[in-house]
């Protein structure tokens, strides 16, 4: 199967270009004004989309999906068609998927969580059997690094439990610098993001073939 990653948009979705595919998935930060409008924007360009079955999960500027504002804009996301993933799972045809809008506290951002326990406990409910896991941040070490310090920012508490379930692909969004694939291990992980750094919409979506139950992945 094709799975399609795109993520961090900021209301710039209509600029990005779709490859076909079975699923398509979305790594968070659809909003440009953390506005109910901009969920509601992103919503109808999620259904005009063909793909047969898509995910989504929020980001840190997504804040209409953790506050008064939740469970409508939850609603326009499912009655796009697609899946919303909230420290949840669901199962397409025999691939296990796991997704978390949560991040390391920086600033006042939505889904906010400090690093050590507070975080932690998101990612203990990953569970084993999880084939492609789709977090808004990344892991610690792995497409984090910003620019131009060259400081890693991811959790290394989603290392190290991504280490443990070993995943065929980790999917994830958040540092915008970071775009890109790499293999570690077991694993396949995929910095979506769109966006640059300067909030250009330069990056292409990410096509990655998975085959159910036999754990391999390749590059498209």
């Amino acid at each position: 199967m094709k799975l399609v990653f795109f993520s961090d948009t900021h209301g710039m979705h209509e600029d990005v270009q779709l490859p076909l595919g079975d699923i398509l998935v979305f790594c968070g930060d659809m909003c440009r004004r953390s506005k109910l409008e901009d969920v509601s924007d992103f919503s109808n360009y999620i259904k005009k989309q063909s793909h047969k079955y898509k995910i989504v999960i929020a980001g840190n500027h997504d804040f209409p999906f953790e506050n008064e504002d939740k469970i409508r804009a939850e609603k326009l996301i499912t009655d796009s068609g697609a899946i919303y993933l909230n420290d949840s799972g669901t199962s397409i045809e025999g691939i296990s998927f796991w997704g978390s809008p949560v991040q390391p506290e920086f600033m006042s951002w939505a889904f906010n969580r400090s690093r050590g326990d507070d975080i932690k406990r998101h990612w203990e409910k990953i569970p084993h059997n999880t084939d492609v896991l789709v977090t808004h941040g990344p892991p610690c070490g792995i497409l984090d690094k910003l620019r131009p310090s060259g400081i890693n920012v991811g959790c290394e508490d989603l290392l190290e439990k991504v280490l443990e379930v070993m995943p065929a692909i980790h999917a994830f969004g958040h540092i915008h610098e970071g775009y890109g694939v790499k293999k570690k291990g077991h694993t396949i992980f995929v910095n979506a993001c769109n966006l640059d750094e300067r909030y250009q919409c330069v990056n292409n979506a990410i096509e990655l073939e998975i085959w159910p139950k036999c754990g391999k992945t390749i590059p498209e």
